[in-house]
């Protein structure tokens, strides 16, 4: 492995380490300082060789994700949007489906937030036809996100849907997740799923539902989950 390379490699790391120590904390601002340090620091690498311009496009572009998500988060919908405008453009310079339909699926969020609906959900179509273009644990993993985010969107009602409907929207990213032990994923479908069962009225499914999102949020908090 080059110095180069190495140097990829260690910004991946410390991103991945800011996800889990930080950003799914809740200490945002915490983390998008970290998030912006990588980004700086994998601008400013000198990078003549064909793979490694491939690799270093690729982190940047889940870099520029991460921020996406927390900026998002804190509220601020346009530089937010500005984050997963270039994370797509820095997928498509690596050549990776996954980093390109992860970036997608951020990017068509950030375009539903800011009112643009119909871009937003064939921006998340597209993602969602990569993830079901393989079987590995990353397309599973954006499979199963891809649902969870159908089921929030109906629950929340940007896009009409039955409470039915959104139990088996639910459902696709559970039977998805579990496998993979995706907790922060599992958590937020079993929530979605028991807001649409409230809506049935189905007191009882809806409080089991309620039990195992607080269940997986306490293994998220503890460290026992894949990332999401």
């Amino acid at each position: 492995m080059s110095e180069t390379q190495k140097a990829i490699k260690d910004y991946e790391d410390l991103i991945e380490e800011d996800l889990w120590t930080q950003e799914i904390p809740g200490k945002l601002k915490e983390a998008l300082d970290t998030y912006r340090k990588a980004e700086n620091g994998l601008m400013a690498l000198q990078v003549a060789d064909r793979d490694a311009r491939r690799s270093q496009q690729r982190v940047l572009a889940y870099c520029l994700m991460r921020q996406g998500n927390v900026l998002r988060h804190l509220g601020n919908k346009e530089e937010a949007s500005m984050r997963s405008e270039r994370s797509i453009a820095a997928a498509r310079a690596c050549g990776d489906d996954i980093t390109l339909a992860r970036s997608l699926l951020s990017r068509g969020t950030d375009k539903i937030t800011l009112g643009e609906v119909q871009q937003g959900l064939e921006l998340l179509e597209e993602a969602h036809v990569l993830f079901q273009s393989g079987h590995s644990h990353d397309h599973q993993q954006g499979l199963g996100w891809y649902w969870v985010l159908q089921a929030d969107l109906a629950n929340a009602g940007v896009i009409e849907q039955e409470p039915a409907a959104i139990v088996e929207f639910a459902n696709h990213a559970l039977e998805v997740l579990k496998p993979i032990e995706n907790c922060p994923g599992i958590a937020r479908a079993y929530a979605a799923r028991a807001q649409a069962h409230e809506k049935l009225g189905n007191t009882g499914a809806a409080a089991a539902d309620r039990k195992e999102q607080k269940r997986y949020e306490v293994k998220v908090q503890s460290g026992e989950s894949d990332s999401g």
